[in-house]
């Protein structure tokens, strides 16, 4: 399985938060001093299979970036390090379709132009089938047991004009993990932004972006009149704008 995360645990000053996590620790700071954005989203929780595996589908990423130290100022900072992800836009030119199928989890992936060389999107599923096995399984417990995690990533884009394009992203992903009737947790990332890029001239141009991110968990123990539930939830909404100016060619 291919996993931007694992590769950045073998960067320089970047170690691994431990087997089976998918946090890490960048010159020794904690994993909740890192900022993870997703098309400039954040990501609070960016694991799945409590840590076996990150919630970033390769096949639907585009370009990754890690500031291990001096961020620049319109992320507005973490401790240790931010570690940006943009998803791809899609493919103007033709429909594509790409997919796996692995021991843990399959995926597909599908791209396609929305009007040829003026818009495109791309949608990327995966899920995990370890549950199926459960059913096998001579344990009534087991039997009546899940696990399993999913995640969909989604973007589109549009060029409305000679100088105005815009770009619709999003994720969606969940974790269930519960043993018979007795115990059960399940957590999930949803991210969505929409930007507005402009062009004001050769050398300006302007993004307007809405953000929205939202983390929850829920933890279920016992069952019938004796079960209790524990949850805990944080939601974000963000709007910014930024300008670049190119005072010339170099």
């Amino acid at each position: 399985e291919k996993d931007i995360m694992k590769t950045m645990q073998l960067l320089p000053g970047v170690k691994s938060a431990g087997e089976g996590n998918s946090g890490f620790y960048v010159r020794g700071g904690s994993a909740d001093q890192n900022l993870i954005l997703l098309d400039e989203a954040p990501v609070y929780n960016a694991s799945h299979l409590l840590g076996f595996f990150s919630v970033f589908n390769s096949d639907a990423l585009k370009d990754v970036k890690l500031y291990k130290g001096g961020a620049p100022a319109e992320y507005g900072g973490r401790l240790s390090s931010v570690m940006d992800i943009k998803m791809k836009d899609g493919n103007a030119k033709q429909l594509s379709v790409s997919g796996g199928l692995g021991l843990i989890s399959s995926k597909l992936t599908i791209e396609a132009p929305i009007v040829k060389d003026k818009g495109s999107f791309i949608v990327s599923g995966r899920r995990t089938y370890a549950d199926l096995f459960l059913g096998f399984s001579n344990n009534p417990a087991a039997e009546n047991s899940i696990l399993y995690f999913y995640d969909l990533n989604a973007k589109a884009n549009y060029r409305i004009g000679k100088n105005d394009r815009v770009f619709i992203s999003g994720y969606f992903g969940r974790d269930k993990f519960g043993f018979s009737d007795q115990f059960g947790f399940d957590w999930g990332n949803a991210t969505g932004t929409v930007r507005w890029n402009h062009l004001y001239s050769d050398r300006l141009f302007g993004n307007t972006s809405l953000i929205f991110s939202n983390y929850n968990y829920k933890i279920k123990f016992g069952s019938g009149d004796e079960s209790f539930q524990i949850g805990s939830e944080i939601q974000d909404i963000n709007f910014k704008e930024d300008f670049n100016f190119y005072i010339n060619s170099n």
